[in-house]
């Protein structure tokens, strides 16, 4: 593991320890007090047998004191602590990978940075005049990387009608802890192009979608010979293996790219440069995914979701990776009135786009739209979804990546509006 990861392991692992130690001490120092005690009263009990006046009858005999001190120390149970940003800043830079290819793929880059310092914030354009201001990310150069890499890679898939950044504060927030997260847009199936009319049809997206993470990772590492990324990035990235995490039908994508799947166009093969999976809200009904390609994934992963996702229910689209996918371990978290745009920037771009004075007005009207499934009331709101969303995603990756434990409900007491699974 890298030496980052490798420092939070440890401190982790300490901590346990400490306090179980802290424990043992305070349950010696209470015996040792009640023992104190019990002898001081079977010292009293003799000094006053002693002084009495002799009888002519038989005394009675005294039943001797037992103390009885109890050994058990109970586990000690903590509140799940929330996680925010990490300690490095975020640089983000675009660019294109397989430019020489039919279908050239524009992707996003997050990684860690030391120092941002007075750089403004990076702005994710749709159109012309129309962009999301970053809260945290600034624009950077791969030069610019942080010196306490390399980080794991973590590859980010956007659903359908989405964009490579649609869910910015999920990417930063997983490069502020140390990792390098890259994102394409799937062309033909994003958000830009309904906007404009030009998007394609599912069913060609599905099947394009696993070529595209091929293509990105072949770019990253350089798996088929050098490439202008990989090159640029240096020793930015390790070569541990990659976390794939997606939405919806990026969550698919995820599957399908660790399982392989067949199309009636050709199949895919699995990808075993991915080690495990985060799949949020994911689409996996059987029609897209049959048993046969669930059950060749073999790699842990995190399931999350909302409760009240009416777009891709729990069931069958969390039921079925959950019973039928083999990898160990497992979680599954669920969120309680979360919907399915919950895992997106949706929320943010609702309030933040009409403010330009630039975006047309059914624009606004088709994010109003959208925004339902995520940002009404009665929801869970967004920024509780994205603190919960951003906490078991980093704490599974910093366990995937520095033998860290997990989440575990019993040690850390997980609030009310988290259904939790484990296996």
């Amino acid at each position: 593991m890298d030496a980052y990861h490798r420092q939070m392991y440890l401190t982790r692992a300490f901590l346990p320890a400490l306090a179980m130690f802290s424990a043992a001490v305070l349950t010696l120092v209470s015996c040792s007090d009640s023992e104190t005690v019990a002898q001081a009263g079977e010292d009293s009990s003799t000094q006053e047998a002693t002084s009495s006046p002799t009888t002519t009858e038989s005394s009675a005999t005294t039943e001797p004191t037992t103390t009885v001190v109890s050994t058990t120390t109970e586990a000690v149970i903590s509140d799940l602590e929330l996680i925010g940003l990490g300690a490095f800043d975020v640089g983000v830079t675009t660019v294109t990978v397989a430019e020489e290819t039919d279908r050239p793929l524009t992707v996003d880059v997050w990684f860690p940075i030391d120092e941002a310092g007075d750089s403004a914030p990076h702005e994710y354009t749709f159109l012309p005049g129309i962009f999301y201001r970053s809260p945290n990310a600034v624009p950077a150069t791969f030069e610019q990387g942080s010196a306490a890499g390399p980080f794991p890679v973590v590859l980010y898939s956007h659903g359908s009608g989405g964009q490579r950044f649609i869910h910015s504060n999920f990417t930063e927030t997983l490069a502020s802890h140390g990792y390098v997260v890259v994102s394409a847009d799937h062309t033909g199936d994003t958000l830009v192009e309904s906007f404009t009319g030009s998007e394609g049809d599912l069913s060609t997206s599905l099947e394009v979608r696993p070529r595209d993470v091929d293509a990105v990772l072949d770019a990253v590492f350089g798996t088929d010979g050098p490439t202008e990324l990989n090159d640029a990035l240096g020793s930015l990235v390790s070569d541990d293996p990659v976390v794939i995490t997606g939405h919806s039908v990026g969550g698919f994508t995820s599957y399908a790219a660790v399982a392989g799947i067949e199309f009636e166009s050709g199949s895919t093969e699995p990808d075993d440069r991915i080690g495990a999976i985060i799949s949020l809200a994911p689409f996996a009904t059987e029609e897209v995914l049959p048993d046969s390609a669930l059950s060749k994934v073999d790699v842990p992963q995190l399931i999350i979701v909302g409760t009240d996702d009416k777009t891709v229910p729990v069931d069958p689209n969390v039921e079925r990776p959950w019973a039928l996918s083999p990898g160990s371990p497992a979680y599954r978290v669920e969120l309680v009135a979360a919907e399915h745009l919950t895992f997106t920037d949706m929320c943010d771009y609702v309030t933040f786009l009409p403010e330009l004075g630039t975006v047309p007005e059914f624009i606004v009207t088709e994010l109003d739209d959208r925004s339902q499934q995520g940002c009404s009331t009665g929801d869970m709101p967004i920024a509780r979804a994205q603190d919960l969303t951003n906490t078991f995603a980093v704490r599974f990756l910093d366990a995937f990546h520095g033998d860290d434990a997990f989440i575990d409900p019993s040690t850390e007491a997980l609030p009310d509006d988290v259904i939790f699974d484990a296996r």
